[in-house]
């Protein structure tokens, strides 16, 4: 039973759910040659746990449990394997997507190829919703940084979805996802026009560490992806932390960066300006 189980599961996780009867006759015509019946509450778990981990996502946390299978039902599942890409920029509308388990860049490269990542999507989060309004190309890269598990819904999807709630729920919750990512590019507009490479160093040191409460796995943050992070060449990123490390504020090896000195950092943060 283990065995038909997992493969319910890849065919849950793959296949487009239309609704929860059309989702049962996929599963029963799957397992039909091998002699077995699935029952029907088998299927209706496993979206009700989809639906379970869509209810974390603060913007839906206000829809009930049948409005929340609505939802899933609309869209598809999607895995990612690690270093994959989940949709390129300037492709039409890959839709919005829900992070469930992994962890997600947002990126875009220069004409030199050198990468910025804007945003580091971790579960459950919402994104790439701009193309789900309005229907035009993905705005940046999006690559899986680790396995991924993903909902995703098209355009055409969420705009029957929108309809089909009287009630201005998703509509609201997209404006406030919107707003949460217009401040977060005009404060990385800020850091890059009014900020030295040190300033902004010290200040994402400080939040990958939780204002220094935790050391920072170099495994996970490799100089490539601070300097991604940070938009400026690693060569700088690498001589801002040898600075840092040498004026004592941090600690740096081969695999950790420890805050030394979080009082420190933040003087810079908020005192030196390009």
């Amino acid at each position: 039973m283990c065995f038909i189980s997992q493969r319910v599961c890849n065919v849950i996780d793959t296949c487009q759910v239309q609704g929860e009867f059309q989702g049962f006759l996929s599963l029963f015509s799957f397992i039909w040659p091998l002699g077995f019946i699935m029952k029907f509450e088998d299927a209706r778990f496993m979206t009700e746990k989809y639906t379970r981990l869509l209810s974390s996502v603060s913007y839906f946390k206000n829809l009930s449990p049948g409005e929340l299978m609505r939802v899933i039902n609309s869209g598809q599942l999607k895995r990612f394997q690690k270093d994959k890409y989940i949709y390129f920029k300037g492709e039409p509308s890959a839709g919005m997507f829900v992070l469930f388990s992994g962890k997600v860049h947002l990126c875009n490269y220069g004409c030199d190829g050198q990468s910025q990542i804007f945003s580091t999507i971790e579960p459950v989060t919402m994104f790439n919703e701009v193309t789900a309004i309005d229907g035009g190309p993905n705005p940046a890269n999006a690559i899986a940084v680790k396995d991924c598990l993903t909902w995703n819904i098209g355009y055409a999807d969420f705009e029957n979805l929108v309809k089909k709630f009287p009630d201005p729920v998703i509509g609201l919750a997209m404006m406030k996802v919107l707003a949460g990512r217009t401040r977060e590019l005009i404060d990385l507009c800020g850091d890059l026009s009014f900020r030295t490479v040190v300033s902004r160093c010290a200040k994402l040191i400080l939040e990958l560490s939780g204002d220094g409460a935790n050391s920072i796995d170099r495994r996970e943050f490799p100089l490539s992806d601070l300097s991604a992070l940070l938009a400026t060449a690693p060569e700088s990123v690498s001589r801002s932390l040898s600075w840092l490390d040498k004026q004592g504020f941090i600690s740096t090896d081969r695999t950790h960066i420890s805050v030394v000195k979080p009082e420190e950092l933040l003087k810079i943060v908020t005192t030196e300006t390009a």
